[in-house]
């Protein structure tokens, strides 16, 4: 039995339910119940509160999002013995190659156990050897390659929606625990990067000492990794760090710059300002507003202090209008139950009308894409012919024909043109032949794109953040041709994608080629993630005239007329 004080830290009982999830892929289980032990450590590694706490205080963990009776249980049962039978019992069934694997829970044990077998390797030493000789790429590809490094890497980046969740625990706890006065998330994510490595605060407190005190018991137990008399960082059970620096009301507004700001935008914005020491003299600063205001600088929005060119255009009062959420009028990439969908056509668009869409495109996936229950040509037709019947009578938002094209390998499209020129427009996307080479891939789109009835490019590079690296592209000849075939792109919100990137979607509006911000949804909840897309086109200077669906249909429809 576990000693009633043995201080289990959150993530400790986080890994153990993972490994858990990871075993019992490796056996006939429900897909759904992994899921579930997976969320579960997701959520664990993002409380503020010490579970183990809980447990002893026989708190209600299913109050909790993401933990059910059965995985309450399992907690409990970690918590009061120390382990757990479920996970034990798997690991000593396990072969020695499996087993080698549960102190790595992010790789797929099926995968990695048919490259043991191929590559006559039975260790993960044997593995990470394989891959810094490049032997794992060469033999099995670069997806699988960078799933192997991410998951014997540890963990040190985060999605920028869960730093969301994450961001709201800990500003709970400096508040409410820390009892400090004000706190300010700041750095790369109020800046909205699309993936963290460090969550930083600058808080207001009397006692600093006791803060970081305080913060060591941080979901239990949280490593101090570094302090100074005004800031402390500390590692997460996430994986990721925390920064925390202490501010005073009286310069507020230099303290959340400094910290907020990228390190070439605080060396331009210094530059023009006469060097820290002069900002000093002319401080302090209670607020952002006054120092701008002071060096007579129009306000820098916190997603464009890249340091790129926003300090100069700062000076000469050109910042861009950043789009925002309210300015979007309708919705361009949207699945249904016709495809792989949770949610039907009139569900979908109910939804969008009463977020107060004008618009919505039903975009399910073409007859290739099996896996996604790609619809043949014969069912576009029908689903064609249903919308129509369904906006003769679908009062307050339009239903707009359209479809998500696969671009073949050869470049072409996966429907034929008499069918494409009855849809409103498309979104062409790549699903397939990731490997090819950054001619054959870039090749492969222009081809696509010099069919008349191509419209919007879908998720560019095919990338998904922390997961799958993208396919290579000459961008620069993409962007060129979709600016001479009148073809747009999209940044797609899905918080795993965000594809074009920032760097990608400032190039492309820079071209002057207008760029969707579309969710992807496969069910109306997902709608919400276009605050992702936003971020991302805040990022790369995006304004609404640039934007396609900030457009009313009557005056988007003619762009798609080529």
């Amino acid at each position: 039995m576990a000693s009633e004080t043995s201080n289990l830290s959150n993530a400790e009982i986080a890994d153990r339910l993972a490994g858990l999830a990871q075993l019992l892929s490796t056996q006939k289980e429900n897909p759904y119940r992994i899921k579930a032990y997976q969320r579960a450590a997701a959520k664990i590694r993002t409380l503020s509160e010490s579970v183990e706490e809980l447990v002893r205080e026989d708190s209600d963990l299913t109050a909790y999002a993401g933990i059910g009776e059965a995985i309450s249980q399992a907690v409990q049962e970690i918590v009061r013995t120390g382990t757990l039978g479920k996970l034990e019992t798997l690991r000593s069934k396990a072969s020695p190659e499996l087993a080698g694997l549960s102190n790595y829970p992010r790789l797929d044990p099926k995968r990695v156990l048919r490259a043991y077998k191929k590559l006559g390797i039975a260790s993960v030493d044997e593995l990470r050897a394989k891959l810094e000789s490049g032997e794992l790429e060469k033999a099995l590809g670069s997806r699988f390659a960078q799933h192997v490094r991410q998951g014997v890497t540890p963990t040190h980046a985060m999605l920028l929606y869960r730093a969301d969740e994450l961001r709201l625990a800990v500003e709970g706890f400096l508040l409410d625990i820390c009892k400090v006065r004000t706190a300010e998330a700041v750095g790369d994510y109020r800046r909205r990067v699309e993936t963290i490595e460090e969550l930083s605060f600058v808080v207001e407190t009397d006692d600093f000492s006791a803060l970081i005190a305080r913060l060591e018991r941080y979901g239990g137990r949280t490593p101090l990794v570094a302090s100074t008399k005004t800031n402390a960082t500390f590692a997460l059970s996430s994986g990721i760090l925390l920064r925390v620096d202490r501010a005073i009301k009286e310069d507020w507004g230099l303290s959340s710059i400094k910290c907020t700001g990228s390190k070439e935008h605080l060396r331009k914005l210094i530059a023009v300002t006469g060097g820290w020491n002069a900002v000093k003299e002319a401080g302090p600063f209670v607020s952002e507003i006054d120092f701008y205001a002071k060096f007579n600088l129009s306000f820098i929005e916190p997603e464009l202090r890249e340091g790129r060119d926003e300090v100069e255009r700062a000076q000469r009062g050109t910042l861009p209008d950043l789009v925002t959420v309210k300015d979007i009028r309708g919705e361009l990439h949207a699945h249904s139950t016709s495809s792989d969908g949770s949610n039907s056509i009139e569900q979908m668009a109910a939804s969008a009308r009463d977020l107060g869409y004008e618009y919505i495109g039903i975009t399910d996936h073409s007859q290739s894409l099996k896996i996604a229950r790609g619809v043949p040509v014969e069912g576009l037709w029908q689903q064609i012919r249903f919308i129509d019947k369904l906006n003769s009578g679908f009062a307050g938002i339009r239903i707009l024909k359209s479809a998500e094209v696969d671009i073949l390998a050869d470049g072409t499209l996966d429907y034929p043109d008499e069918l494409l020129k009855e849809l409103d427009y498309t979104v062409c996307s790549v699903h397939s032949r990731f490997g090819f080479g950054k001619q054959e891939q870039t090749e492969r789109i222009l081809r696509a794109m010099d069919n008349r009835y191509f419209n919007i490019l879908g998720h560019a590079t095919g990338r998904l953040l922390l997961n799958r690296p993208g396919y290579e592209l000459d961008m620069d000849r993409i962007i060129h041709h979709a600016r001479q075939n009148q073809c747009f792109f999209e940044i797609n919100s899905s918080p795993e994608r965000l594809d074009l990137s920032a760097e990608n979607a400032r190039l492309a509006s820079d071209a002057g080629v207008k760029i969707a911000i579309s969710t992807d949804a496969h069910s109306t909840r997902e709608f919400g993630t276009v605050r992702y897309g936003i971020d991302q086109g805040r990022r790369a200077g995006l304004e609404r005239a640039g934007v396609l669906n900030c457009l009313r249909w009557p005056s988007l429809e003619p762009l798609f007329r080529r």
